[in-house]
C-alpha cells in the first residue's frame, strides 16, 4: 500500500525532464545577472552556455511524445552531454589552461554519432543509457580532478564546495550505472521502477549546486587576486620606500669619498649647535685641508686627485675618534669634523689625523711642504665669545689659515 502511494505521488519521467528544463534555462539568467554586477573571469561565459545546453536538452526529451524521436532523443541527449562538457571546457579557460575546444567537440561527435547509429539501428534504450552515462562520467571525473589538481594556482587553496558538489555529480552517475546494469533484475520493485526520475531530480539538485560552485570558483578567484594585488603593492611601496630612502641617502652623501656632504653638514651641524645650547654639552669644529691640492691634480691629474681624496676619506670615515662626530666634504679638497669634545680632546684628534695622513705616504712631487700628501687643521671649541654657530666655523677656518702660515701639516686652535 505504501509502495502505492508513492508510486502515484511520484512524478512522470517527462514531467520531471520539463520541470528540470525550466529549472536550468533559469540558472544561466541568474549567472547573466551575477555577470552584469560582478567582474568574471573568461570562462565563466561558457559555464552559462553549458545551463542553457542542459535545460534545452532537458525540454526536448521531456516532449518526446510531441517532437521527432530524433529531435528529442538524439539531439535532446547531445544537448544534455555538452552540460558537463563545456563544464569542463570553461574550468580549462577559466583556470588558463589550454582550453582543448578540438578534444571536447570531437567527443561530442563521436557520441551524437553512436547515438544516431544506435536509434538507426534499433539498439536497446539501456544501451544509450549506458552510453550516455559513460560519456558524462568521463567529463565529470575529467573536471573533478582538473578543479582538484589546479585550482590552488589561481585560488590560492583548494575549493572543498565545488569538489563536493563533484563528488556528489561523481556518485550519481555511478549509481544509475548500476541501476543500468540491475534494472531487469529489480522491474517490479518501486526503487528501480522510478529511479530515473529520482536521478533526475538529483541531477537538478547538482546542477543548482553547480551554479552556486562556478559563482564561488568566480569569488574566490577575485578575492585570491585582490589579496595578490594587495601584496604586490604592499611589496612596491615598500621596495619604493628603500629607494627613497637610499636616494636621500645618496642626495646627503658626498658620491667621491662616502663622507656626509655640505648639505647633510649644514642641518647636522645646527642640530648639534641647537643640542649644545639646550644641554651645555662642549661643542668643537675641525677644518681640514688637503695642502698643495691643486698642484697635485696639475702635476698628476685628476683622477689621481680623486684617488687620494677617496684615501683621507676613508681615514677619516673609519677614525675612532670621529664614529661620534659629523664629518663631512664641504669643498673640493676641504673636510669638516664636528665634535662634542672639548678644545683639549678635539686638538688630539686634529693631530693624529694630520700624523695618519702623513704616515699614508701618497707621493706628491709638487708639494711645498713634503715628499708626500699632507694636511693642515684649524681647531676651534664653542666658547662664551661665540654668539653663533656660523662664527665657531669662521674661528675654527681663522685657525686653518693661521696654521697653513706657519708652514701646513699641522693642527691648531683658535
Amino acid at each position: 500500500m505504501i509502495v502505492t502511494a508513492l508510486d502515484e505521488a511520484m512524478l512522470s519521467e517527462q514531467t520531471t525532464l520539463l520541470m528540470a528544463g525550466i529549472m536550468c534555462l533559469v540558472l544561466p539568467l541568474v549567472m547573466t545577472f551575477y555577470r552584469q554586477h560582478r567582474e568574471t573571469y573568461p570562462g565563466f561565459g561558457i559555464w552559462v552556455g553549458a545551463f542553457l545546453c542542459a535545460g534545452i536538452g532537458c525540454l526536448l526529451v521531456g516532449l518526446e511524445d510531441l517532437v521527432p524521436v530524433w529531435v528529442s532523443v538524439w539531439l535532446g541527449n547531445v544537448f544534455i552531454l555538452a552540460f558537463p562538457a563545456l563544464l569542463a571546457l570553461g574550468l580549462n579557460v577559466f583556470l588558463n589552461r589550454p582550453p582543448l575546444f578540438a578534444a571536447y567537440s570531437a567527443s561530442i561527435a563521436i557520441y551524437a554519432a553512436l547515438q544516431g547509429w544506435s536509434l538507426v539501428t534499433g539498439l536497446s534504450a539501456g544501451f544509450r543509457s549506458a552510453l550516455f552515462t559513460v560519456f558524462v562520467f568521463f567529463y565529470v571525473v575529467r573536471l573533478g580532478f582538473n578543479i582538484y589538481r589546479y585550482t590552488p594556482h589561481v585560488l590560492g587553496r583548494h575549493d572543498k564546495l565545488t569538489l563536493t558538489v563533484i563528488a556528489f555529480g561523481v556518485v550519481i552517475v555511478i549509481l544509475r550505472f548500476v541501476n543500468l546494469l540491475f534494472e531487469s533484475v529489480y522491474e517490479n520493485s518501486f526503487v528501480f521502477d522510478d529511479v530515473d526520475t529520482i536521478f533526475i531530480i538529483l541531477l537538478v539538485l547538482a546542477s543548482v549546486a553547480m551554479v552556486i560552485a562556478t559563482i564561488s570558483l568566480n569569488q574566490l578567484r577575485l578575492e585570491f587576486n585582490l589579496r595578490t594585488t594587495s601584496q604586490e603593492l604592499q611589496e612596491q611601496t615598500i621596495a619604493l620606500e628603500k629607494s627613497n630612502d637610499k636616494l636621500a641617502q645618496l642626495a646627503l652623501t658626498d658620491f667621491l669619498t662616502g663622507l656626509k656632504n655640505v648639505r647633510f653638514f649644514d642641518s647636522e651641524y645646527k642640530k648639534l649647535w641647537e643640542n649644545s645650547t639646550t644641554s651645555g654639552t662642549p661643542l668643537s669644529i675641525i677644518l681640514l685641508d688637503v695642502d698643495c691640492f691643486k698642484l697635485y691634480n696639475d702635476s698628476l691629474g685628476h683622477l689621481a686627485g680623486d684617488e687620494c681624496l677617496k684615501r683621507i676619506g676613508e681615514v677619516l670615515l673609519t677614525h675612532p675618534g670621529f664614529h661620534r662626530g659629523l664629518v663631512a666634504r664641504i669643498g673640493g679638497e676641504e673636510f669638516a669634523i664636528v665634535m662634542e669634545n672639548n678644545a683639549e680632546q678635539a686638538l688630539e684628534e686634529a693631530e693624529r689625523i694630520v700624523a695618519i695622513v702623513e704616515h699614508l705616504s701618497i707621493p706628491h712631487p709638487s708639494s711645498l711642504v713634503g715628499a708626500s700628501v699632507t694636511v693642515t687643521a684649524g681647531v676651534a671649541t664653542r666658547s662664551s665669545l661665540d654668539s653663533s654657530r656660523e662664527k665657531l666655523l669662521s674661528r675654527a677656518d681663522y685657525a686653518l689659515y693661521h696654521a697653513k702660515s706657519l708652514g701646513r701639516n699641522r693642527a691648531m686652535a683658535a
